[in-house]
């Protein structure tokens, strides 16, 4: 099992770009391979959900999205954060995608 740290570098790397990527991008960048890919990728990015949340951080995670017609991470993602009582909304639309977009400029921010 691969270890955050791969997780992190990959993450500080696309925040120092301002890009974002998909699961599947980032899950293949640190090595992860089916099955369970992205189930494992999961698991890592809550746990540096957590490590944000603790630290009062922007959610590093938020550069993870799906592949599709809502560039925003999974309803997973909202799921977690709600559990840390870091964000009170839905899981998906419009309420969702407006606050990634908040936490993606919060990110991108160079004084980070």
């Amino acid at each position: 099992m691969t270890d955050t740290n791969a997780l992190l570098h990959v993450l500080e790397g696309l925040r120092l770009r301002q890009m974002t990527a998909t699961y599947k991008t980032v899950a293949e960048t640190i090595g992860l391979t089916p099955p369970g890919q992205i189930q494992a990728l999961a698991m890592l990015l809550e746990a540096v959900q957590e490590d944000d949340a603790r630290l009062g951080r922007p959610q590093r995670a938020a550069l993870v999205i799906q592949n599709g017609k809502d560039p925003i991470p999974r309803p997973g993602f909202f799921q977690q954060l709600i559990a840390l009582g870091v964000y009170q909304g839905r899981d998906r639309g419009a309420e969702a995608a407006m606050w990634h977009q908040n936490e993606i400029e919060r990110l991108y921010d160079p004084i980070l």
